[in-house]
């Protein structure tokens, strides 16, 4: 009996204490563990990387926003700030007797007689067919309003083209836009001037009358005689191609202009 007693009593265990763990179990509670502890890692790791990430989200908003502000800023300062353009009225402007206004034809294709009210730059070109008087090519301007609807159609148009002997002829009213200097359309006076050659350079009459017609239109939109540009300086055209091929050519000019007398 008392051995039996001892026997049970030894196999009892103290409240509160728990049996020992074979080997394979503790692994699998170090593993779990470390399976928490890794868990928990990885979860703060993902907070600091969300939180890295919308800051620079939000630097990135923040340049952007910047970015557009600014391309905002110089587009309104090349479109209107540089200069307001001129401050009379186009219809008033009265053109001089040495000018020949022959305007062509209302239509969509050369003059679709589109009202505007303000000029930034005046637009040197030269025309394309070499040995052409400015009659001939005003009859072109004029020539396309009977193309048909559906055809092979063409635009063009100049407010004033300059012949081979120095005659003038205005082709468009200073108040409507022509279809020569691409999106400038809308806020510049156009000028062709014919040519003898495939060189592009003018006669020394065309060249007078052009400086001449330059100052005068500078002088009437009350802008500055600076404000004068190429075709090529608007699309990257080579025209008038005398003046892009000889940028020397293209700096006396603006310089003849800049010193014109104003004898009219």
């Amino acid at each position: 009996m008392a051995g039996k007693s001892r026997r049970r009593s030894r196999s009892r265990r103290k409240p509160g204490r728990e049996m020992p763990l074979n080997r394979g179990a503790m692994l699998e509670r170090e593993g779990v563990q470390k399976k928490e502890m890794m868990s928990k890692k990885e979860m703060m790791q993902k907070k600091e990387q969300k939180k890295k990430g919308g800051c620079l989200s939000f630097f990135v908003g923040i340049c952007l926003i910047l970015l557009a502000f600014s391309c905002g800023m110089f587009f309104g300062w090349y479109r209107w700030g540089r200069d307001i353009g001129s401050k009379v009225d186009l219809a008033k402007i009265e053109v001089p007797d040495w000018i020949t206004q022959d305007f062509i034809r209302e239509n969509i294709y050369s003059r679709p007689a589109t009202s505007r009210y303000t000029v930034r730059d005046i637009v040197v070109h030269y025309v394309a067919n070499p040995g052409k008087t400015a009659a001939q090519n005003r009859s072109y301007f004029d020539g396309l309003a009977d193309q048909k609807p559906g055809d092979n159609t063409e635009s063009a148009s100049s407010h004033f083209i300059i012949g081979l002997d120095g005659e003038i002829i205005q082709c468009i009213p200073l108040k409507e836009f022509a279809y020569t200097s691409n999106y400038r359309n809308i806020d510049t006076i156009s000028i062709e001037c014919c040519h003898p050659d495939e060189s592009g350079e003018f006669t020394e009459a065309t060249y007078t009358s052009l400086v001449k017609l330059t100052a005068w239109l500078c002088d009437e939109l009350k802008i500055s005689r600076s404000q004068v540009i190429r075709h090529y300086d608007v699309s990257g055209k080579s025209c008038p191609k005398y003046f892009v091929d000889h940028e020397e050519a293209w700096e006396t000019f603006k310089k003849d202009v800049e010193e014109f007398d104003g004898r009219y």
